[in-house]
């Protein structure tokens, strides 16, 4: 069971650094290198594109294991979790970039929202988004 959930948490790891590769390119391109999007909005357009990465390939890879919800309750459950990391990103980088003008503080809120959001993502997706329901008898 240990090398399981050791495995799993990999697989989480794995595909959270893709889709953080998703979000980040977006926030780069969106608020930071074409500003068409202050930096705390291109957070949230980046974070979705994220969101719908993370989901796929979690649902196909990480938690394909299990017996559980219908698809379309587990995509609203995972948005709902998602939910609190994304308001965590959006407070630090609306935060910073209400303070200054200055990018290199506007990537630190950037990046500490994100590890701040990953702990309460991993535990919401284990225990409630892919939580594992006993197979129905037949």
């Amino acid at each position: 069971m240990r090398i399981l959930l050791r495995k799993r948490l990999i697989r989480v790891l794995a595909i959270g650094a893709v889709g953080l590769s998703v979000q980040t390119v977006a926030f780069e391109v969106l608020g930071i290198w074409l500003e068409v999007l202050r930096p705390s909005l291109a957070t949230i357009v980046g974070a979705e594109l994220g969101v719908i990465t993370n989901f796929t390939l979690n649902n196909r890879y990480s938690f394909n294991d299990r017996a559980h919800a219908p698809f379309f309750a587990r995509l609203r459950r995972f948005h709902l979790v998602v939910l609190g990391s994304i308001a965590i990103q959006w407070v630090c980088v609306f935060t910073a970039e209400s303070l200054t003008a200055n990018i290199w503080i506007i990537h630190a809120a950037y990046i500490t929202g994100v590890m701040l959001g990953f702990i309460s993502n991993y535990t919401g997706y284990r225990l409630w988004v892919w939580k594992h329901h006993e197979e129905p008898a037949v």
